[in-house]
């Protein structure tokens, strides 16, 4: 007799560690089912991060433009020559590409592929990236926290962090069509930061916008 309640106690013992296990499987293989599955219904409803002073969509409008701690307007030279703006400083921007409308915190300009693209005034060379999604970028540093960025650029050869540039330089040429802007037609993107703020280039810059 004893020998048979060990053995239905053994036989219960595997029948429940059994039971376990498949209980355990078919959990995992649920979970597995509606992550995957499930993944299909998030929608996106901003666009991706992008590393870099320059986001796609701002937070809220800025504030009127200040200027440098000199309390003098500087003027600079324009990033590309004959080339009119299609795109100007917070403009409702409808990217064709994305699919999405935002305030655009750049100026476009309408320049053919190969345009020389010019640093706007002296500086250094902060950063030069290279992105086949949110564009070749070159960051120029003016000095008295005012930076030029110049996206959608091919860089000359061996321009690099640390390199002075003086106003007028050529330091790339406007590139193709291409990433998060590939159908939107061949442009200059051009921004200016003054510290951590976007302002209109404009304010900045010898040259006068088209009227719309």
């Amino acid at each position: 007799m004893k020998e048979q309640t060990k053995s239905k106690k053994r036989w219960l013992f595997y029948l429940v560690l059994a039971v376990g296990v498949l209980l355990l499987a078919a959990a995992t293989v649920l979970t597995v089912y509606f992550l995957t599955k499930g993944g299909d219904q998030i929608l996106v409803e901003e666009p991706p991060v992008i590393a870099d002073p320059d986001p796609i969509v701002p937070d809220a409008p800025p504030e009127e433009p200040s200027e440098p701690s000199s309390g003098q307007t500087v003027r600079f030279v324009s990033p590309v020559e004959n080339a009119s703006p299609k795109v100007n400083f917070y403009d409702v921007y409808d990217n064709k590409t994305l699919g999405w409308g935002y305030y655009h915190k750049a100026i476009d300009y309408d320049a053919a592929e190969g345009s020389t693209v010019r640093c706007i005034g002296d500086g250094v060379v902060e950063s030069v990236t290279y992105s086949e999604f949110t564009g070749n970028l070159v960051v120029i540093d003016h000095g008295d926290g005012l930076r030029s960025y110049y996206r959608f650029v091919e860089p000359v050869d061996g321009l690099g962090k640390g390199e002075k540039v003086t106003r007028g330089e050529a330091i790339g040429t406007v590139a193709g069509a291409y990433g998060i802007e590939r159908f939107d037609g061949v442009h200059l993107h051009f921004y200016m930061s003054l510290g951590s703020k976007p302002v209109n280039p404009t304010d900045y810059l010898d040259v006068l916008l088209e009227e719309k």
